[in-house]
């Protein structure tokens, strides 16, 4: 009788050994007021719906460039923390190098952190697991912290969310970056650029992931070709606008 459901059995520990798990943080005495209520950053703008025993929110994708600071905030209950982590190796495990924030401020009812997450620059384009854990009276990371550590630790109260990063390279985005009137070189680039347009340019201007303008060139010597030093900006992805006597034209720049 047995010989009849070996198969079964064999197919059933295969099944489940292919389908890893994320380990969860526990949270002894649960998380009612002490829960993320809000979590914004690009192309996520989540908040709760009270039933904090929900954790994956995955089907949420934040769109981020590899190398580029990010600009995100979370909103959590009273007397929390906030910690993040990002599983760019696609281990299914969060290590300690992989934690990209921790703070522990708190308010009561709420408090709002506000700050920038860079996934590293060598990142691979792809999908990350994001985990924000909402932790109570700890910041989530240092083993210090008598309430709980760890995107897997044991906390008293609090909960977590995890959500999605769609990341990509900075190669990628060089690869794809082919100005029709532009012409930019270096590019990537590591202090001075070089732009050519096909018309007069009037006006350089460089702009941030998060939207800041960090150049501004106008009122320079009128010509077809004109140089920007970009030295002291830090490494990342930025935009530039050449208003020409054609209108603007706009190329990305990496900057290394």
């Amino acid at each position: 009788m047995m010989k009849h459901y070996l198969p079964f059995a064999t197919a059933l520990i295969f099944s489940l050994s292919t389908q890893a798990q994320y380990c969860a943080p526990t949270f002894q005495f649960g998380c009612t007021n002490w829960q993320n209520q809000a979590v914004v950053i690009n192309g996520i703008n989540w908040a709760t719906d009270f039933n904090c025993f929900t954790s994956d929110h995955t089907a949420l994708t934040a769109n981020v460039q590899a190398g580029v600071p990010t600009s995100m905030s979370v909103t959590s209950g009273t007397w929390t923390g906030c910690a993040v982590w990002v599983d760019l190796n696609n281990d299914q495990e969060f290590s300690d190098d992989e934690n990209l924030y921790y703070q522990y401020v708190g308010g009561d009812p709420t408090y709002t952190y506000d700050f920038t997450i860079t996934v590293p620059m060598n990142t691979v384009s792809g999908n990350y697991r994001m985990r924000v854990v909402a932790p109570w009276g700890s910041d989530g990371f240092l083993e210090t912290n008598t309430n709980g550590y760890g995107a897997c630790g044991a906390y008293q109260y609090g909960n977590f969310n995890d959500f999605t990063l769609s990341v990509e390279s900075t190669s990628s985005v060089a690869e794809r970056t082919v100005p029709t009137l532009l012409q930019l070189a270096p590019n990537p680039v590591n202090d001075v650029l070089t732009i050519t347009a096909a018309s007069t340019i009037q006006q350089l201007s460089v702009f941030s992931a998060d939207g800041r303008l960090v150049v501004d060139q106008a009122g320079a010597a009128r010509g077809l070709v004109h140089t920007l030093d970009l030295g002291a900006l830090p490494a990342g992805i930025y935009q530039l606008w050449c208003r020409t006597e054609q209108g603007v034209q706009k190329a990305t720049v990496v900057k290394q």
